[in-house]
């Protein structure tokens, strides 16, 4: 069973725009969408501690019942239960987290309003970039997900197996090679979100510099 989760966010800032005079420029709209975005994804931040957590327990819960007898089924059967209702709070949780990245790409969809308005050729293809790298951030993270709770559906079908007493051994190591390979899948695809977060997060330093934005990074 694997644990993992997904541990890159947005870097937060505080700004100075250098020059602004009057109304709100492009430069400084574009900045305020950003942290706005941030803002939104805050429901995805939060959740992230306590699915770590139900992670480690289904793992303790899981090795616990590898270690087991079948004389000892009733409390296999416990146990199973226990991993069941703790990937169901999980589904819970990734839901949660889905909701907020939607709410999160629908702000930062008005990113292209102010991309148009820049003046500077190489400001406007920082921005463009950074648009681009987000937009790929976000089905990265859609792609993820559905791996994710695919792979809980899996490990549901898992416990299910172990509360039947005629489960035979190649029945129990089918599914849990099944279950390795969607993990593989689910760990590659968030390292490819993690590394395009990483992408996304210098890519707006360096628009920031470009633009004369003085920028102070908050944990």
């Amino acid at each position: 069973m694997s644990n993992f989760r997904f541990t890159f966010i947005l870097s937060i800032v505080m700004f100075v725009l250098m020059g602004c005079v009057g109304g709100a420029s492009p430069e400084e709209n574009i900045h305020n969408v950003l942290e706005e975005t941030v803002a939104k994804e805050a429901d995805y931040v939060e959740v992230q501690k306590p699915l770590q957590d139900l992670e480690e327990k289904e793992k303790e819960l899981y090795n616990e019942i590898m270690n087991l007898g079948m004389k000892e089924f009733d409390k296999i059967v416990k146990l199973s239960d226990d991993a069941l209702e703790n990937i169901s709070e999980r589904e819970e949780y990734i839901k949660k987290e889905r909701e907020a990245m939607k709410e999160a790409k629908a702000q930062f969809s008005s990113l292209d309003d102010y991309i148009g308005k820049l003046d500077d050729a190489k400001l406007k293809s920082e921005a463009e970039k950074l648009d681009a790298t987000m937009k790929d951030r976000y089905q990265l993270h859609e792609k993820l997900t559905d791996s994710y709770l695919k792979s809980l559906t899996m490990d549901k079908e898992l416990y299910e197996l172990f509360k039947k007493k005629e489960l035979t051994m190649e029945e129990l190591e089918k599914q849990i090679s099944s279950i390795n390979e969607a993990y593989d899948q689910t760990i590659k695809l968030n390292g490819d979100y993690n590394t395009k977060t990483d992408e996304f997060n210098k890519l707006k330093q360096s628009f920031y510099k470009t633009a004369g934005i003085d920028v102070e990074e908050k944990s």
